[in-house]
C-alpha cells in the first residue's frame, strides 16, 4: 500500500505476549552462542554438473506477451481515507490519499475489481484508474480484513476483459511469476520473480491481530502501491493477489493465493463479508530444537499452546495453555502447555504450518484431530473448529 510518503507493512508472528519476551531473548542468545561454536569438517560427495539449457529470448517474449494481454485489466486504486482524532477541542478529522492496485474479475456476468482490504480501509471515496489514464468512481462491495481482500464495483460501463483465476494449488516452488501494479504510484509497473515458498503466514499491521495465512512467498519485487495487484503465471492467469513486503527487506514479497480469492468472492459480492475463517481459540509459539530439548519432548518440532481462549474450541476440547517456564542455559522457556505436533496427520513443524493448514483445509463446524504432547505422552485430541470472531 502506498500513501504519499508513508507505508508501513509489517510481518511478524505474534503469539503469547507474556512469554514471548523471554523466548525472544532466548533465541537471540542462542544464535550468538551457536555462532561461536566450531563446526566439524564434513566429507562432501562429488558434484556431478547438470547441463540445463534456458531459452532466455523465448521466456522474455512470453513475459512481454502476458503483460500486453493483461495490462488493460489492471487498475490503480486511489482512496481518500479519513481518520478521526480526539483532541482537547473535540474530534478532529484528517484525510490522506492512499494508492494501491487492483484487477478486474468476472462474477455472475458482472465486472468487479479485486484489491486489498488495507488499501480501502477507512476510505470515504474510492476511484480506479485504467492504464489508458481514464478514471472512474468505485464503491466498496465487500471486505475481509482477515484475508486482506476487498471487492469494488466501478460505477461505469466498461469494455474490459476480466482476468482468469488460476488454481493456485498447482503452483510449484521455482515457478516464474509476474507482479503488476502501481508501486509508488507508477502505474503499469512489471516485476518478475519466482515462487520462493508456499504456505507462509505474516502478521500485518491490520485491525485483526491475526496472521494472514497460507500465503505465497515470491522473489518478484513488490513495492508500496503494488498492494492489490495481480501475481500472474506465464499463462497470464492470476495465481495470487500481492499483499505485502517485509519492511526493510529485499527480495521477499507475499501474495494471497487465487484459490482464497475464488472461495471468498461469492460471499464478498453477495453478503459484503466472509465469516468462515477457522478458529481454534489458542495462542501459539513455535518451538525450535533447543526449546524441545528444554521441554524434554519426544520430537524436535512443534508449536506450544501459550494460552487458551476461555469457552473457545480448544478449551472445550480440554487443551491446556502454558502455565510456567523452565530454565535452559540461563534462558526461560515457556512450559506446561500442550504441544501440537500434527493436525489430521499432517506434521506441524511451525506456526506457519498450523495456520496455513487451517486456512487452506478447514471450515468452521468441522472436526480436526490434533496430535499433541502432554506430560511426555503423545495423544490425539479431536477439536470441533469454530468461526473466528469478527475483527
Amino acid at each position: 500500500m502506498s500513501s504519499k510518503g508513508t507505508v508501513v507493512l509489517v510481518a511478524v508472528v505474534a503469539v503469547f505476549i507474556a512469554f514471548m519476551t523471554a523466548y525472544s531473548v532466548y533465541q537471540a542468545q542462542l544464535v550468538a552462542s551457536v555462532a561461536e561454536r566450531p563446526v566439524a569438517a564434513q566429507t562432501l560427495q562429488p558434484y556431478t554438473p547438470v547441463n540445463v539449457t534456458i531459452n532466455v529470448q523465448g521466456a522474455d517474449q512470453q513475459i512481454q506477451s502476458v503483460y500486453s494481454h493483461t495490462i488493460g485489466s489492471i487498475v490503480m486504486v486511489s482512496c481518500i481515507t479519513e481518520t478521526t482524532t480526539v483532541t482537547f477541542f473535540g474530534p478532529q478529522q484528517s484525510y490522506e490519499e492512499v494508492i494501491g492496485s487492483g484487477f478486474f474479475v468476472n462474477y455472475g456476468g458482472n465486472l468487479y475489481v479485486v484489491t486489498n482490504y488495507h488499501v480501502v480501509n477507512g476510505a470515504v471515496s474510492v476511484a480506479v484508474t485504467l492504464m489508458n489514464g481514464s478514471s472512474y468512481p468505485a464503491s466498496i462491495v465487500g471486505t475481509d480484513p482477515y484475508s486482506d481482500l476487498a471487492v469494488l464495483h466501478v460505477n461505469a460501463t466498461l469494455n474490459v476483459q476480466p482476468l482468469q483465476l488460476a488454481n493456485s494449488n498447482n503452483l510449484r516452488i521455482g515457478e516464474t511469476v509476474m507482479a503488476v501494479g502501481s508501486p509508488y504510484g507508477l502505474a503499469g509497473s512489471l516485476t518478475v520473480g519466482e515462487v520462493s515458498q508456499l504456505g507462509r503466514s505474516i502478521q500485518e499491521s491490520t485491525v485483526t491481530g491475526y496472521p494472514i495465512a497460507d500465503l505465497i512467498q515470491t522473489s518478484a519485487p513488490i513495492n508500496p502501491g503494488n498492494s492489490g495487484g495481480p501475481l500472474l503465471d506465464l499463462n497470464g492467469d492470476v495465481v495470487g493477489v500481492n499483499t505485502a513486503i517485509i519492511a526493510e527487506s529485499q527480495g521477499i514479497g507475499f501474495a494471497i493465493p487465487s484459490n482464497i480469492v475464488a472461495r471468498e468472492l461469492p460471499y464478498l459480492v453477495k453478503y459484503g463479508s466472509y465469516n468462515l475463517h477457522p478458529w481454534l481459540g489458542v495462542e501459539i509459539v513455535g518451538l525450535d530444537y533447543f526449546a524441545t530439548q528444554a521441554l524434554h519432548l519426544p520430537v524436535s518440532y512443534g508449536v506450544e499452546i501459550a494460552s487458551v481462549v476461555k469457552g473457545g474450541p480448544a478449551a472445550k476440547a480440554g487443551l491446556i495453555g502454558a502455565n510456567s517456564s523452565v530454565e535452559y542455559y540461563g534462558m526461560q522457556i515457556p512450559s506446561g502447555g500442550d504441544v501440537i505436533i500434527a493436525i489430521n496427520g499432517t506434521p506441524v513443524t511451525s506456526t506457519d504450518a498450523l495456520t496455513s493448514y487451517m486456512e487452506a483445509n478447514v471450515l468452521p463446524g468441522q472436526t480436526v484431530v490434533l496430535t499433541i504432547v502432554r506430560n511426555g505422552q503423545i495423544m490425539n485430541v479431536p477439536v470441533v473448529v469454530g468461526a473466528r470472531p469478527p475483527p
